[in-house]
């Protein structure tokens, strides 16, 4: 997962997309993404799931 498509998830949950962000921990369930931990720089921690796209 890029940091673009990290800021892209940040955006779509409603937060500040150059917010600074301190670390990252990227979910995965059976091989796929499932979810973002992100730690922003002020220590907040925010779930940020990925939704699967839909054909």
């Amino acid at each position: 997962m890029t940091l673009a498509q990290i800021r892209a998830l940040l955006k779509q949950h409603g937060h500040k997309t150059n917010a600074e962000i301190d670390r990252i921990d990227v979910k995965r369930a059976y091989g796929a993404i499932t979810g973002v931990d992100v730690m922003l720089a002020d220590g907040t921690v925010t779930f940020l799931p990925v939704e699967e796209a839909t054909a």
